[in-house]
């Protein structure tokens, strides 16, 4: 999808003509929103380890059996912080292939940024209450919620006419795919999580391989294909 001078002003002038930030034209504005974002995805992977504390004034037989129960919270933890940074991940391939944010793309990415902010909610609910199924289920609805968000922007995006020179119509299939699978493969993870319980992480590690395969399927030239060729 080669994004012409001719369809970059139709987008400029749909969407509010200088409420439009351009990459080039207002590299500070545009990196203003990229800071936010980064902001937001730093505090809330911060927050991960809030919830990972030793009560203090414990005797010696009460303190070993607390370091025995960090254990399973670092583990949650840090599958948290792997879902976090994925998402992190998501979002810089998301902007690094716009060269326009408009209004839309603002609150679309505000929604996103939401969703984000909340991840420590179901992270310390799933480390206090592992046994219980509806942790899991809370824990899937928002990820299955931050994918969605990924696919809404990109469509918005290419909708708009926002996207680089270069871009091809190949990755942004590609990104709404990808969003669409996690999406979906969370969503599936929620009524699992009653029969199957703890062992649901497993059916989101799942979606790891088989994104690896929707991108090799999509993009045969390899992962490079998927990047906007330098001006």
């Amino acid at each position: 999808m080669e994004v012409s001078r001719a369809s970059r002003e139709r987008g400029r002038r749909a969407n509010g003509g200088g409420s439009v930030i351009d990459r080039d034209e207002d590299p500070l504005e545009f990196g203003r929103v990229l800071s936010l974002s980064d902001a937001v995805f730093g505090l809330a992977m911060t927050l991960l380890v809030v919830s990972i504390v030793v009560p203090p004034g414990l005797s010696s037989d009460q303190y070993t059996g607390a370091i025995g129960e960090l254990v399973p919270r670092v583990a949650i933890m840090a599958l948290s912080f792997a879902v976090a940074a994925s998402a992190w991940i998501g979002h810089r391939r998301v902007f690094s292939r716009l060269q326009r944010i408009d209004p839309g793309i603002q609150w679309r990415n505000f929604v996103l940024l939401g969703l984000v902010a909340l991840l420590p909610l179901p992270h310390q609910v799933l480390g206090s209450y592992a046994h219980e199924p509806l942790s899991y289920v809370l824990y899937a609805m928002i990820l299955s919620a931050v994918n969605v968000m990924f696919v809404v922007l990109e469509l918005h995006a290419a909708r708009h006419n926002l996207l680089r020179p270069g871009t091809s119509e190949a990755s942004h299939r590609l990104e709404v795919a990808r969003g669409v699978l996690d999406a979906a493969g969370f969503a599936l993870s929620i009524p699992l999580a009653f029969l199957i319980v703890s062992w649901t992480p497993l059916l989101w590690v799942a979606l790891l391989p088989l994104e690896a395969l929707l991108v090799w399927r999509m993009l045969p030239s390899g992962p490079s294909a998927a990047s906007p060729r330098a001006k």
